[in-house]
């Protein structure tokens, strides 16, 4: 019969470890939508201009627009680009910025379908070397 869980990598079955990196994915993703709508609000009240307020109740699904419009918008590669470095640096620079999250808790032990596992994808004792390991490969996005 087969394990249904990681070994050596946790205790948690397939399916849990899936919910939690679909979790941690959607809570980046909407940490960034309201930290750029928030930061819209405060610069537009500064310049004393109305923020963002058309899409969406208050402007709230501003960032989600603006977002789907640069996914559509006309690709412009540069001439002398090496292909391969333009499409792989930010992938390295975004997959590195999410999987930094896998060893910071986010809370204690908790029941999810009746299977009891702490609010973290993974845990190991070098969890701090890992985090700044994965930081300084994300700088590898940048430079390239």
């Amino acid at each position: 019969m087969t394990d249904p869980t990681f070994g050596p990598f946790g205790v948690d079955p397939w399916w849990l470890v899936i919910v939690k990196v679909l979790g941690i994915f959607v809570m980046l993703v909407l940490l960034t939508l309201f930290t750029i709508w928030w930061e819209r609000r405060v610069v537009a009240r500064m310049q004393h201009r109305v923020g963002p307020n058309r899409v969406g109740p208050f402007g709230l699904l501003q960032s989600l627009m603006d977002g789907i419009k640069l996914a559509l918008k006309e690709e412009i590669i540069p001439k002398g680009a090496h292909l391969a470095v333009y499409w792989i640096a930010p992938v390295i620079s975004a997959t590195t910025a999410f999987i930094a999250f896998a060893v910071i808790p986010f809370g204690p032990t908790v029941s999810i379908f009746g299977v009891e596992t702490p609010l973290q994808l993974t845990d190991f004792p070098v969890s701090v070397l890992y985090v700044l390991a994965i930081a300084s490969i994300g700088i590898y996005g940048i430079v390239l």
